[in-house]
């Protein structure tokens, strides 16, 4: 990534790709796609300053921005479908309804990005930083999410199922209605998180801190897997959750 210093100052535009050149780019990746390869040519900007830079409902199918500074950039329904944005910085940017279907985001940084709506299905988010983050009904199927950072990240109506977020921090996260149905939150850490009404039908909870969660019931309990290491609020001084069978 960039040494690139953000926040009004003027040296962090230095090196930027212009409007003009972007726009260039994208028609050339454009004719890529359409043409099978055949003509024009792929987006491969990795590391490259795209501080700011507008995509909106560009299609971006396989792109490689690894690295690249993506800071307040305008991706709004943008289709970034198995695009590569391992170590991107995409904090504060723009990206409402854009699809990241089979997406590299390793170790990206999303932070206070505004990703409503987004569809993540397949996407690779391991150790990916979405503090602070909007991820309201966002698709969140099949992802890998493992050891992520999603501090006080709101993913209130996501579908979270059969995804792999353990040890992913959860601290002061918006859960209400997320759908967590058989995924895997081992050694998650859900510290003054809001679970009202989540759905954590064959989630398993092994080692999981859950001593702070806010609206936890007993029946969402009785559906999901644990451990005696899962850490439950004083409330459930004494239950015992059922460990997840072998091979299931």
């Amino acid at each position: 990534m960039p040494n690139l210093r953000l926040g009004g100052d003027p040296g962090a535009e230095q090196g930027q790709v212009s409007a003009q050149e972007l726009d260039r780019l994208v028609a050339s990746h454009g004719l890529w796609l359409a043409s099978d390869g055949r003509a024009g040519a792929k987006i491969d900007l990795p590391d490259a300053n795209l501080i700011y830079a507008g995509f909106s409902q560009a299609d971006l199918r396989q792109a490689n921005f690894s690295g690249a500074c993506l800071f307040n950039a305008n991706l709004r329904e943008c289709n970034l479908a198995h695009a590569n944005l391992a170590d991107a910085n995409l904090q504060g940017a723009s990206m409402v309804n854009v699809n990241l279907t089979g997406a590299k985001l390793q170790r990206a940084n999303l932070d206070k990005a505004i990703i409503s709506g987004a569809n993540f299905e397949d996407a690779d988010l391991a150790g990916a930083r979405l503090r602070a983050t909007n991820l309201l009904s966002a698709n969140i199927l099949h992802t890998q999410m493992r050891g992520a950072d999603l501090t006080d990240a709101n993913l209130a109506g996501a579908i979270a199922r059969e995804s792999t977020l353990d040890n992913v921090n959860l601290t002061d996260a918006k859960l209400m209605l997320v759908d967590f149905s058989d995924t895997s939150l081992k050694q998650a850490v859900f510290a003054g998180a809001v679970i009202f009404g989540a759905i954590l039908n064959g989630a398993d909870l092994a080692d999981a801190d859950l001593s702070s969660v806010q609206g936890l019931t007993q029946d969402q309990l009785d559906t999901a897997y644990g451990n005696s290491a899962t850490r439950l609020p004083d409330a459930f001084v004494g239950y015992l959750m059922r460990a997840k069978p072998a091979g299931a």
